[in-house]
């Protein structure tokens, strides 16, 4: 197990370096660049020339990256163009908020799909499984600012009962904490909800037939621990999969729902960023979600061998 966690370790470094170079040439490549916005109508050749040399731009592609990237390295992850602040403090404090988001629109979504795909599988083609259906083919289709939107208008406008924008840090109130990322959790994690209630009954209708499941009935097991310990189990393997693939669109989502509930994370921090061209901040940001989404699918890949025992990552003829 070890020596598996250090190779998918050592495999993390050419991918996020692969990200950050393509990145790096595509923010480079396109139209317009910071200097524009900074000198706006002060605009002159000199001005700009005094600016590039100031920021390092006026080097060629690779040198750039070298030295950014050696930067890094040291922690020094460079000073914004348009602020003037450091970068390492700003994800630093932006990205526990987006963690917390996305860690709370997962258990959502789990505690949704999970008992909703049990009941859609030990029920099938009842009232209660077509009703799950219809809810995760709905969830499929709404996009996750509509849902945002909604909520708002249900939860905050109408029953007044929850806040819809800011954010509040756990160590300052457990409640103000939780009722800042309510709505922005649900809203996020109501399409995923919908893709892994599909999923859990899928493969919980399938171990359901096999025979393992068939004896532990015969032997006069209760038919909760049937589903719950002997089936459910197996079932959630194809499910932990594809959530370590749905982290991707959650980290896709929660820059969007970040600005509908005005959440202070790094979606909002990524935005401003690319829209104004401040290439440090747009490096920092691609490089921290990049290594969330493939250390988040390496705890995917260790969860597999919690789920059944079966599965291991240790050579063979190593024990």
């Amino acid at each position: 197990m070890k020596e598996y966690i250090v190779k998918r370790l050592l495999t993390v470094i050419p991918t996020v370096l692969g990200i950050t170079i393509v990145v790096f040439l595509a923010m480079r490549l396109i139209p317009g660049d910071p200097i524009d916005l900074i000198l706006a109508d002060d605009y002159s050749e000199e001005a700009r020339a005094q600016l590039e040399r100031e920021y390092g731009l006026d080097k060629p592609f690779h040198i750039q990256y070298i030295k950014w990237l050696w930067q890094m390295l040291q922690g020094n992850w460079g000073r914004s163009i348009l602020t003037d602040r450091p970068v390492l403090p700003d994800v630093l404090m932006k990205l526990p908020v987006s963690l917390e988001l996305i860690m709370a629109s997962m258990l959502v979504s789990l505690l949704i799909a999970i008992p909703a795909g049990i009941i859609s599988a030990t029920k099938p083609y009842s009232a209660r499984d077509y009703t799950a259906m219809t809810t995760a083919l709905v969830g499929n289709s709404v996009p996750d600012f509509f849902v945002g939107i909604l909520l708002v208008l249900l939860f905050s406008h109408t029953l007044g009962l929850l806040p819809v924008n800011g954010y509040v840090k756990m160590s300052d109130g457990v409640w103000q904490n939780l009722s800042h990322i309510i709505l922005p959790a649900l809203a996020l994690g109501f399409a995923r909800a919908a893709i892994l209630t599909r999923l859990v009954r899928a493969s919980m209708l399938e171990v359901l037939k096999l025979d393992y499941v068939t004896t532990a009935r015969a032997k006069g097991v209760r038919e909760r621990w049937v589903v719950l310990k002997h089936a459910l189990q197996n079932a959630l393997i194809p499910t932990v999969t594809v959530i370590g693939l749905q982290i991707g669109f959650i980290i896709g989502g929660a820059i969007v729902i970040e600005t509908v509930f005005t959440v202070p994370g790094l979606g909002q921090f990524g935005i401003d960023a690319i829209s104004g061209r401040d290439y440090p901040q747009v490096q920092a940001f691609i490089l921290v979600t990049a290594m969330v989404f493939v250390l988040s699918n390496l705890a995917v890949d260790l969860l597999y061998a919690v789920l059944d025992p079966r599965i291991s990552y240790a050579k063979k003829g190593s024990e």
